[in-house]
């Protein structure tokens, strides 16, 4: 007789439990989806190699995301760009947001690196001073990887040729990786001095005395006063001293 009662007790308490259960459960809202961290991590991945040149292969190290980092699940794909004043080599910060169904918006950091040639000063050269081949010296170097040599410099020199010329802005010891802000391009006109100036037109060169009113580089548009006329002529600096009507 005991025996039959417990078990009839027991059966009333499971069934019990079991309804109890069952309200509990239906009670509980199930979680909204949450964005996968790696997802967001492999989008600035993709983002950071898409925006290198054809040519360029650069290596990429996204910043570990905290994991507690709760966000909606995009049901669109995620935009990614660069995010103000970010550069591109060296650390870097992109920006990815969603659209839909609940718009958000994050700054992910990383490392973007590549293998790269620098060129180096074989001796110091002092401001005003012209670069040339002789004052090159070849250096290997990863870029971007934090190097203290280059930690503040603007953009390291890569391709020399088109630099050929050029002069320094500043003093620079032997040995330091030569950067585009330390050099300047030349100047082919001196305000004040005398210049020669061309004149094209139908096969024929002609060509008078003139005084440049301002400095101008190669290319560079400038005016200057015709010596013979007094007139002030638009010009285009062509050569040191030469300079070319412009048409």
């Amino acid at each position: 007789m005991i025996r039959h009662v417990a078990l009839l007790f027991s059966l009333l308490l499971g069934a019990h439990y079991a309804h109890a259960q069952s309200n509990t459960s239906s009670n509980v809202q199930p979680k909204p989806g949450i964005q996968s961290l790696d997802v967001i991590a492999s989008a600035v991945d993709e983002f950071i190699q898409r925006e290198q040149l054809p040519d360029q292969v650069v290596s990429v190290q996204v910043k570990a995301l905290d994991r507690r980092l709760r966000l909606a699940h995009c049901l669109t794909p995620l935009d990614t760009s660069w995010s103000s004043g970010s550069r591109r080599l060296g650390r870097v910060t992109v920006e990815v947001s969603c659209a839909s169904p609940k718009s958000w918006r994050m700054r992910v950091q990383a490392t973007v690196t590549k293998d790269g040639m620098v060129w180096t000063l074989a001796r110091g050269v002092q401001r005003g001073d012209k670069l040339t081949r002789d004052l090159l010296v070849p250096r290997k170097i990863t870029l971007g990887a934090g190097n203290s040599g280059l930690s503040t410099l603007n953009s390291p020199v890569g391709e020399v040729e088109p630099w050929i010329g050029f002069e320094f802005t500043q003093r620079v010891s032997s040995g330091k990786v030569i950067s585009e802000r330390m050099l300047k391009m030349p100047k082919l006109i001196i305000r004040g001095e005398a210049v020669v100036i061309r004149h094209r037109s139908r096969g024929l060169q002609l060509q008078t005395r003139g005084v440049a009113l301002s400095d101008a580089g190669a290319q560079q548009q400038t005016q200057v006063r015709n010596t013979a006329s007094g007139k002030i002529v638009d010009v285009l600096a062509v050569a040191p001293g030469i300079v070319e009507i412009l048409h």
